[in-house]
């Protein structure tokens, strides 16, 4: 792959995942050789390749850089994977105090006239039935706790509607889990994303202080928050959340994350990089929102990145989120070890220890998503499609819907393995299961907009760092080394 980003010429091996920093002239000899092969009808052996190399003035130490994609490209592993769970996520309530327009949830209802259309009267996400029970919870944890395989590191992930509306049942999984993480030889980290309207300083100092690694959603401005993310009687939340964090105790304060969902209305990242910044925020994670796991709603479509014009325009301001990153980064004033798992900054990570970029989308082999109702679901994005119930929280997960799902979604490695050429870097996650479900009805047929934006990523972070490598090449093991893994969840304090 070869692509011209941030001033700087690259080249990615899609065979060994190594990429280079090249001078104009070399890609551009490059570019035409890697055309002539790809467009070739008859496929080039390796010593026709190198020929054609040297007739377009290519040197043989870059050329053997790049060796040609073998045909017998490996996803064995992914088609017969066994569980090996390291990830939790408790959807502890649906209920909310917040409308925001780009939420999926919708008050448990899940916004979804494609899924619900399916599945009439088959939620429990009712009035009468928001809250997650603590022993639902709690079995939960035991299936994660017994699923593990060798994995000592464990992450529950608490999740909603808003989830601090159901701190009985947080508090009780918190203490179950430490009380019991020595006997069975684990540590368990903990990830809760609020809307920060309910996080009082005595709250967030309790949390950290039992190991739970706090995101505050925080949008923008107040204008631009309070258009996101108004309360349920439309009016704005921005200064109730601003409220609770002027109280916060600074080393609270460091502690917590600010996050912002990027969407059409306001679409500057640097701008509202530079708000978190402002609200004294050291932890900052910025993503757009995500056209995935519902319908529309009238007028919703504004909310999302859909047409071509917005898609557009994501991607020159995620351009200059990157410069912006590279200069905070070069000054001192930001390090991905004060993250919460910063994407754009796990794709730099990724290409730095020369990773697979994912390693393939880990619902169900390595994570599970638990509703109210204690149904067991490959990830958060299908809570609620009862096509996709594992099994639930009193049977456990159930072997044969487990291995029919691994079996549905293994074909996706075919379409890419044929149609990508990152596809060694990406293993099919630069489009989720559940958009790919939600666009054409099938988990395992990619969705290209999505892999064109996570196209656009990856040749951002490795522009990126490569211009890190120029500048600062003595702090990037101090950077990135922190986290070879890179786990969610990073214990940082």
């Amino acid at each position: 792959m070869l692509f011209h980003k941030l001033g700087r010429y690259i080249g990615i091996s899609t065979v060994t995942g190594d990429f280079y920093d090249l001078s104009p002239e070399i890609y551009g000899r490059m570019e035409s050789w890697n055309k002539k092969i790809s467009f070739s009808r008859d496929p080039f052996s390796r010593r026709q390749a190198e020929g054609l190399a040297g007739k377009y003035g290519i040197p043989p130490e870059v050329n053997k850089l790049f060796p040609l994609p073998s045909q017998k490209t490996s996803f064995s592993a992914d088609k017969n994977a066994s569980r090996c769970l390291t990830d939790l996520t408790l959807n502890l309530t649906s209920s909310c105090n917040l409308r925001c327009v780009y939420c999926w949830n919708d008050h448990g209802k899940y916004s979804n006239r494609k899924f619900t259309g399916k599945q009439e009267g088959r939620f429990s996400n009712n009035a009468k039935n928001e809250y997650m029970l603590p022993e639902t919870a709690l079995r939960a944890v035991d299936i994660l706790v017994a699923s593990r395989g060798k994995d000592k590191d464990l992450v529950v992930d608490f999740y909603g509607g808003e989830p601090l509306m159901n701190l009985d049942t947080l508090r009780a999984t918190v203490n179950y889990c430490r009380k019991n993480q020595s006997k069975w030889g684990v540590t368990f980290h903990f990830l809760l994303a609020t809307n920060g309207t309910f996080l009082t300083p005595d709250l967030a100092k309790e949390l950290i202080d039992q190991g739970v690694q706090i995101a505050v959603s925080i949008d923008g401005p107040m204008a631009v928050h309070d258009h996101n993310r108004p309360l349920i009687n439309q009016k704005g939340s921005f200064n109730l959340i601003l409220s609770n964090l002027k109280k916060m105790p600074a080393a609270v304060m460091k502690r917590l994350v600010g996050r912002t969902t990027v969407t059409p209305f306001f679409p500057d990242m640097v701008k509202l990089y530079e708000n978190l910044r402002r609200l004294g925020f050291e932890r900052i994670e910025l993503f757009e929102s995500e056209d995935a796991c519902h319908s529309f709603l009238p007028g919703q479509e504004a909310s999302f990145f859909s047409s071509a014009e917005s898609y557009a325009l994501l991607c020159k301001t995620y351009e200059k989120l990157a410069l912006k990153y590279i200069d905070d980064v070069v000054s001192g004033n930001l390090n991905y070890s004060k993250t919460f798992f910063n994407r754009f900054f796990k794709l730099m990570q990724r290409l730095y220890y020369n990773h697979e970029v994912s390693g393939g989308c880990p619902a169900a082999k390595g994570q599970i998503a638990v509703g109210i109702d204690g149904k067991i679901y490959p990830c958060t994005s299908f809570l609620g499609v009862s096509e996709f119930e594992l099994g639930d929280t009193t049977r456990g997960i159930d072997s044969r819907k487990f291995k029919a799902f691994i079996k549905k979604i293994s074909r996706r490695f075919e379409y890419c393995r044929k149609d990508c050429e990152l596809f060694s870097l990406c293993r099919s996650t630069g489009s989720c299961l559940n958009v790919n479900y939600f666009f054409s009805g099938d988990p395992a047929v990619p969705h290209k907009r999505s892999c064109e934006l996570f196209a656009e990523k990856l040749s951002l972070a490795a522009a990126s760092l490569a211009i890190l490598s120029d500048k600062i090449p003595q702090r990037l093991e101090e950077l990135f080394g922190f986290d070879p893994i890179g786990r969610r969840g990073n214990k940082l304090y």
